[in-house]
């Protein structure tokens, strides 16, 4: 057996006014032709486990480009292009696949393309015919229609967010390949629009829980042979968005589609009890004051560079100072500036530091303060899951009014505690701590603090949908319209 395998993602925030080019990408993630000499993250870890699997098969496994970059704005016409041609010209250069294996997105968007994964799996299915296999893994985050689905033979999306399982999907993958290719199944997927957007965290209290279990459980039974519910990505403003139920079954459609019908109905029913819930920026400064035996923990979610934002705004940070709040840490705040400049200065070093607020409109102002730098760290990164390493760029901490404030020179999310610990900050001892995240976190501090707030604060990414400029969303879409899908009487 030939396999050809290849990633190319990000995730697209069309609101955002920052594109994202060639450089971000190469930034994050980029490799040409050798995935296994990446350092393992989410985003190299599906086509390690590819090739890692083919290889033991006896395949031949032919590699190519391995891009992901950070979300941000759209990407530029030309780069998206570039990247395109150079996964075709690959597969063209290696002559007849069995089968193609790609770690995808799903929410990227470029200049001229609503959808990037639709667009590049077409071009894909036309170029080798239908006697290749196209498998694809995407995040749950993403946009799906019958457009990839309909060049694709096999689709298999994260089931948890926050996203802890995107090596076992690729296993999951892999398996369904190999299957295909003894033929031993017959794959034939569907879709079911549950004309939902929202976030949908599946670790949270609530009915996700017993969803999550339930669809692994409907995996081999009946005919079906997977399940995914794809959330959608709220801040793209592009018709094929929304939350979407796939079902890929054995050799019969009609089975396919009625268990995406079944399971994304009810999945619709239960939509607003499964929604994350946001505290006003207010309320979570009002309860920041309030010290506790355990640190209070604000996710800073409008800030966040898991849905596009810059990461770089000091609003946090500057009512923390207002309100007299001394013991707290602010992080990650991205600032190659400032960390340059904490870089030439040095440790123990005392400045007047202009801080965040650069980047974009949305970041709002710069906060201006006098900081004591205390830490510094070039190449730095963070632990993930066992094994994985987030790379970070270079790190300055720094201390203002007694907050400390951690500088970074790539956008991350926090993804553990690592993030302090490897850098000088203490946790335990703080009265609250701000991380510039959404949810991925919330799992890494239910015992170690009194209480975690998702706090809707100035930003990019605005967690409430009715303040967001849609034109071109498809309509309707629950919670913007009250019952799409007319279930509720």
């Amino acid at each position: 057996m030939r396999l050809f395998i290849a990633t190319l993602g990000t995730e697209t925030n069309t609101f955002a006014s920052f594109p994202t080019g060639i450089d971000d990408f190469k930034a994050c993630m980029w490799n040409e032709g050798s995935v296994e000499t990446l350092p393992t993250s989410p985003w190299s870890a599906p086509g390690q486990i590819w090739l890692k699997r083919g290889r033991e098969l006896g395949w031949e496994v032919v590699q190519s480009l391995f891009a992901f970059a950070n979300p941000a704005g759209p990407t530029v016409k030309g780069d998206y292009e570039a990247m395109r041609a150079r996964i075709l010209g690959d597969l063209a250069a290696a002559g007849p696949v069995d089968a193609v294996l790609l770690y995808l997105h799903g929410a990227m968007v470029a200049d001229g393309y609503d959808d990037c994964e639709g667009d590049l799996v077409s071009r894909m299915r036309a170029q080798v015919g239908n006697r290749t296999r196209i498998g694809i893994e995407l995040d749950l985050h993403g946009h799906i229609d019958n457009t990839i689905v309909d060049a694709a033979d096999l689709i298999v999306i994260y089931k948890t967010y926050p996203h802890i399982d995107h090596a076992e999907r690729a296993e999951d993958l892999f398996d369904l390949m190999v299957r295909t290719l003894k033929g031993e199944i017959e794959p034939k997927m569907a879709l079911f629009d549950c004309k939902s957007m929202g976030l949908f965290p599946t670790t949270m209290e609530g009915p996700m829980i017993e969803f999550s279990a339930a669809i692994i459980e409907g995996e081999g039974k009946d005919g079906v042979l997977s399940l995914s519910l794809n959330h959608g990505f709220p801040w793209a403003d592009v018709p094929l968005a929304g939350a979407k139920m796939l079902a890929i079954a054995d050799g019969d459609v009609k089975i396919a589609e009625a268990a995406a019908e079944k399971y994304g109905k009810w999945f619709y029913r239960f939509r607003r009890e499964a929604t994350l819930p946001f505290t006003s920026f207010e309320e979570a400064i009002a309860e920041a004051k309030i010290k506790g035996d355990r640190p209070l923990l604000i996710a800073d979610t409008a800030d966040q560079i898991g849905s596009g934002a810059p990461g770089d705004t000091t609003y946090v940070l500057k009512a923390f100072i207002d309100n007299g709040i001394r013991n707290a840490v602010v992080a990650p705040l991205w600032d190659p500036l400032a960390v340059g400049i904490c870089f030439q200065v040095g440790v123990g070093a005392k400045l007047r530091l202009r801080i965040g607020g650069k980047f974009e409109p949305y970041s709002g102002p710069p906060l201006d303060a006098e900081a004591e730098v205390l830490f510094l760290k070039r190449n730095a990164y963070q632990d993930h899951l066992p094994g994985e390493r987030i790379d970070i760029g270079d790190v300055a901490v720094v201390r203002v009014e007694g907050i400390e404030v951690m500088l970074t020179t790539l956008r991350t999310n926090l993804f553990s505690l690592s993030l302090f610990s490897l850098h000088g900050i203490t946790f335990d001892d703080k009265q609250v701590v701000s991380i510039k995240n959404l949810y991925k976190h919330k799992d890494l501090f239910v015992t170690n603090t009194r209480k975690q707030l998702f706090v809707a604060t100035p930003g990019t990414s605005n967690p409430d949908w009715s303040q967001l400029p849609f034109k071109r969303l498809a309509r309707p879409m629950w919670p913007l319209d009250e019952d799409p899908l007319g279930l509720e009487g």
